[in-house]
């Protein structure tokens, strides 16, 4: 049996492409709810504003409320019915997405984003994690977009910190769905196709990700930069779709939701979590070759390696113990790999992988 949640029906990436916004939102409603934080909409608004007047379309420009929380989803579902919404626009970073995405399930309308980093895969994926004051609470199926609008020119103007989250938050595809695509030997064309599409994008990244980071530390969009972007969020949103249930995630999103419990670590962003977590894995792993590899490659694209930089400072924090014990639970993707995964194993590994990271510092 096959069940898989795919992503978005159009996927549009082109330089430019918010100059053209409103003519494409014009074809799914006529009364957008278009939610961003504040950033976002300080650099969204003047452009697209002008656009729906000239289109005919009557928006409702809604702030974020910094959390894809329960309470957010209430709120921003009030507000679609007091505006008469017919269509959801999520705008900007994977939590304001994630959260447009629920609304638009909730209310069952059409829902387009317009990413502008490449820091998650977010704007593509078909499920959203439902925060509660930054600690993860679930991951729940959500609403695939009907079309994800890519202005590359943007994203090559974000902080380089946020295309390099992107791609740790890409590769860990590979590193953790592979322990499970071996364990179950699907047979499945999705599965497969996921696999494959996995391994494309890690050898993409390796190739292409620090010529990429170089252009958008200059501000310049080049083809490496396209290509990053494609890989961030357009395959790696496929992928977890494509791969349901036998290409899933491992320890390293396991660890990232375990560790939310602790409020020193909502400084880092979820790709950079993800990428120490990969670290962490291939320790438990044992796997020289793929540490050998993966460790000179993230310190080059300045990715956290080390516990301190994590914010991790007191080990002996019953806090931290607790976020080990939510990583362990059981139900926990952590027991995703062909081997037993408790607290001690976990710790021991973390201490290994920040000893390697100091290597590199």
């Amino acid at each position: 049996m096959i069940d898989i949640f795919l992503g978005p029906k159009q996927y549009i990436q082109r330089a430019g492409i918010i100059k053209e916004a409103a003519e494409y939102l014009a074809a799914f409603g006529r009364r957008p709810l278009i939610l961003a934080d504040d950033l976002v909409m300080a650099l969204i608004r003047p452009e697209l504003e002008p656009q729906m007047a000239k289109a005919g379309l009557v928006p409702s420009f809604t702030l974020f409320g910094e959390e894809c929380s329960q309470k957010e989803v209430l709120r921003l579902m009030d507000i679609a019915r007091q505006e008469k919404a017919d269509l959801m626009v999520g705008t900007g970073g994977g939590k304001a997405i994630d959260t447009a995405r629920v609304v638009a399930e909730k209310l069952k309308l059409p829902l387009i984003t317009l990413p502008t980093s490449a820091a998650t895969c977010s704007a593509a994926s078909a499920v959203a994690v439902l925060y509660e004051k930054g600690v993860r609470q679930a991951t729940v199926n959500g609403k695939g977009a009907e079309l994800v609008l890519v202005d590359s020119a943007i994203i090559s103007q974000a902080p380089v910190r946020l295309l390099a989250a992107g791609m740790g938050d890409a590769l860990a595809k590979w590193y953790e769905g592979k322990p499970s695509y071996e364990r179950t030997s699907p047979n499945d064309a999705p599965t497969q196709a996921a696999m494959n599409l996995a391994t494309q994008v890690k050898e993409t990244i390796f190739t292409l990700g620090l010529p990429a980071k170089e252009s958008v530390a200059q501000k310049q969009n080049t083809t490496a930069v396209e290509r990053i972007i494609e890989n961030n969020i357009l395959l790696t949103g496929l992928i977890g779709g494509l791969g349901g249930s036998k290409f899933r995630i491992a320890v390293a999103h396991a660890l990232l939701y375990g560790l939310t419990i602790l409020p020193q670590v909502h400084q880092n962003l979820h790709g950079e979590m993800v990428a120490f977590g990969v670290v962490v894995q291939l320790c438990l792993e044992k796997n020289e070759e793929e540490l050998q590899k993966i460790l000179p490659f993230f310190a080059q694209l300045g990715l956290p390696l080390t516990l301190q930089e994590l914010g991790l400072t007191n080990l002996e924090d019953p806090l931290f113990w607790e976020g080990l014990k939510r990583t362990c639970a059981r139900g926990s993707s952590a027991h995703n790999m062909p081997f037993p995964v408790n607290e001690e194993k976990l710790f021991q590994a973390m201490l290994e992988a920040d000893e390697r990271g100091k290597a590199w510092r």
